[in-house]
């Protein structure tokens, strides 16, 4: 249980009220210590402490990881314009002294503190960059008492009523052929526009730095995905060459090295080490090789913040993820990483979609592969063995869902840019045909709203570009409820099963 305030209040109901009252209904009435409710204006704007309206256009998205409760909120104060920021939430004004926000960068981009109750001296909130950050106080803009606001929320939250949405009658009357071609079709769409994409970066960059990038970011997984390709973009691969060469006698260490001494994540560089270095032979070579590397690179070191370690695996950290990626960098280093993923196609395009789509996985896994003494293996942060090791850097799933996010839409890109039709053909066909990828969050969600009637039809969910279909969906309108707008609600000309 999250932790419990005055009448029992717990922090799950402030989100809740800021989430899903104060967003719908505005400027709501007022209510007092006590929860009774008292007459104020129906009209105008929510009012912060400091004396100005706000207006709530979005509330932002809740954080299921560390940093602020929310994220990208839209706003406005006063006559100001809309800004986009995060809200943190909490129970009393000085919590957010208490918890350490003061001194956090994590919180640099709050732009509301929202609280509970105000019934003592408020002081002025400050940011880790010396900004002012404005508070709202919920209790004073409560339509109904807290007492009856606490019952329905426990109503919803012990008894949720079973979703219902149009979607899941249309996929009981659909056939599974129709659901299918559905489906392919938004996965299509979703393939399209990420090899568009790289197609853009394509020509600001190389093919290679694009693939590079793309790559860095796929390895992220979710919670890590920006910040990898921002190191990319601050360390590009023209910069390594002139560091370690194109030659064999490069070293993967100094590859770790680079990496992690640009992402800002050697023991030297992060806070939570307090500055002292583990005493471990690799920590002290890498950091000695750091400083060498670091007079040569122009851009400045990411910091400990831009990273998520909070409610990842630990195989899932950006250390392991970015030592992985040294050896997928190391092996084009001589030949270009874009001419050796796109081997298997250039050796032959006779050979058919799925002989080229098991070399083209097997390339991949080939690129990623380390050393069996690779110290990675056995840790997940500097100086301290983990209790299991492993013989890979990059998951099996993580690397089928890299095939499907980077390399058959980076090859497929090349190929328009090429004006190869036949290539292009050879892939769509070639991700069509690619097998499951593991079910992430969102996919699991989608076939469970969906096909929560039908289970032969979730089973029938055998390929990717029907996963990819689903997190299209997803995307364009499940996020925002936006059913009217859904694919799915013309889909009733549809045949019936």
């Amino acid at each position: 249980m999250l932790q419990i305030a005055d009448s029992d209040i717990a922090e799950a109901l402030i989100w809740h009220l800021w989430q899903k009252g104060l967003s719908r209904t505005g400027w709501t009435g007022r209510t007092g210590r006590a929860g009774q409710t008292s007459r104020t204006s129906q009209t105008g704007r929510l009012r912060l402490t400091d004396g100005r309206t706000l207006r709530i256009y979005h509330p932002g998205t809740l954080n299921p990881d560390s940093g602020p409760d929310f994220l990208q909120a839209v706003l406005s104060f006063g006559p100001g314009k809309r800004l986009r920021g995060d809200v943190e939430i909490h129970i009393r004004p000085d919590d957010w002294r208490r918890h350490g926000h003061t001194s956090d960068p994590l919180y640099n981009n709050v732009m509301l503190h929202v609280v509970l109750w105000h019934d003592e001296k408020l002081h002025a909130v400050r940011k880790q960059n010396g900004q002012y950050v404005p508070t709202l106080v919920l209790s004073e803009h409560l339509r109904h008492g807290l007492d009856r606001i606490r019952k329905e929320y426990r109503r919803k939250t012990e008894d949720p009523a079973p979703a219902s949405y149009p979607c899941q009658d249309l996929m009981k009357r659909l056939s599974v052929e129709r659901v299918h071609a559905m489906l392919d079709r938004k996965g299509s769409d979703r393939f399209r526009k990420k090899a568009a994409e790289m197609s853009r970066r394509m020509n600001r960059v190389s093919a290679e730095q694009t693939l590079y990038e793309f790559a860095m970011r796929a390895a992220g997984y979710t919670k890590n995905t920006d910040a990898c390709q921002a190191l990319a973009r601050r360390l590009p691969l023209a910069t390594i060459r002139a560091l370690i060469g194109t030659g064999g006698g490069h070293r993967i260490v100094d590859l770790q090295a680079l990496l992690l001494g640009a992402a800002g994540l050697l023991p030297s560089q992060r806070l939570s080490y307090g500055g002292d270095v583990p005493d471990d032979p690799y920590v002290k070579e890498i950091e000695k090789r750091w400083e060498a590397f670091r007079p040569s690179i122009p851009n400045r070191p990411m910091e400990e913040h831009d990273w998520l370690f909070f409610r990842l695996r630990p195989f899932n950290f950006p250390t392991v993820r970015l030592a992985a990626m040294s050896y997928f960098i190391a092996s084009g280093l001589r030949d270009g990483l874009d001419t050796l993923i796109a081997g298997p196609m250039n050796g032959g395009a006779d050979r058919g979609p799925v002989a080229l789509l098991r070399q083209t996985a097997r390339k991949l896994e080939e690129m990623i592969r380390p050393l069996p003494g690779d110290y990675w293996l056995k840790h997940t942060v500097f100086g301290e063995t983990s209790r299991t090791a492993r013989k890979a850097l990059i998951g099996r799933d993580r690397q089928r869902g890299m095939m499907v996010d980077v390399v058959l839409p980076f090859i497929y890109a090349q190929a328009d840019r090429d004006n190869q039709a036949v290539r292009m053909n050879l892939v769509r066909e070639m991700y069509s045909g690619y097998g499951r990828q593991a079910n992430n969050s969102v996919i699991q969600a989608m076939t469970n709203v969906l096909f929560i009637d039908t289970p032969e039809k979730k089973a029938s969910i055998d390929r990717a570009a029907l996963q990819q279909g689903l997190l299209q969906i997803d995307l364009e309108t499940c996020r925002n409820k936006d059913c009217g707008q859904c694919v799915m609600n013309g889909s009733t000309h549809f045949t019936r099963s």
